[in-house]
């Protein structure tokens, strides 16, 4: 499966493959885990976040130019990515991507569409989450969000924070996130970009079913005992499914 190769949002997200998660490997990765980002929402794009392709996407999403359908797949020197559009996956299927519907991600069995916009040098995409979806986790890549359109709260420097249409969030390695949709009649839309790493597929997420206990008492601080989504598990990808409860 090539969730978002989502994306986590992601959705992505927000998803991930089993590949061997080596520690610090890169001297942007951190080797432990941090229980959040240090950093709050911002409407300045963080220095970290400025990465060639990823601004050029941004300016035409901000501009007006493109919008979340019309923006293009592998341009601006990117490569690499799924260009047949938004997609999701059913709960009984998670391998096999299929459509976004035109109700977006409120519409789908698992609260989440996603379009892979770029996989090489960088990896970038958009995610749409649906009213009440997100799950922690974190993964070795540092990553950045924009918020394109919709409300959430993301959880930075140990709180709810608003994330809202205008804010960048900058997520350092292995920093425990988690950005739920807070509106109840539209998709959380935003933009999430890897700007030191490109190649999905050498990416691991990790959840709170993945960890050991250590792990678990981290993310047992985050506040998100409360969402109605929870990941079925199988397959061995972050974003493989979302299951109601």
């Amino acid at each position: 499966m090539k969730k978002l190769t989502l994306t986590l949002a992601a959705l992505m997200v927000s998803g991930a493959v089993c590949a061997a998660d080596k520690p610090a490997d890169q001297p942007w990765h951190n080797e432990k885990p941090l229980p959040y980002t240090p950093y709050a929402p911002t409407k300045l794009m963080p220095q970290v976040c400025k990465q060639k392709q990823a601004l050029a996407y941004l300016e035409e999403l901000k501009s007006g130019k493109k919008d979340i359908y019309t923006v293009k797949s592998n341009d601006h020197g990117g490569k690499g990515a799924n260009d047949s559009g938004w997609l999701t996956w059913t709960i009984d299927n998670p391998d096999k991507l299929i459509p976004c519907p035109k109700g977006g991600a409120s519409a789908t069995e698992v609260g989440m569409c996603w379009k892979e916009l770029n996989d090489e040098p960088t990896v970038i995409g958009l995610v749409r989450v649906a009213p009440g979806t997100a799950i922690p986790h974190y993964h070795r890549e540092m990553e950045c969000y924009y918020g394109l359109s919709g409300e959430g709260l993301t959880w930075s420097q140990g709180r709810m924070q608003h994330f809202q249409p205008g804010d960048y969030i900058e997520i350092p390695s292995k920093a425990m996130h988690y950005t739920p949709n807070t509106y109840d009649d539209q998709d959380l839309i935003y933009m999430y970009w890897f700007p030191q790493d490109g190649k999905f597929s050498t990416f691991k997420y990790q959840w709170p079913q993945d960890v050991g206990p250590g792990e678990t008492l981290m993310f047992d601080f985050i506040p998100y005992t409360q969402s109605h989504a929870v990941r079925e598990g199988r397959g061995g990808y972050g974003f493989d499914a979302v299951r109601p409860q």
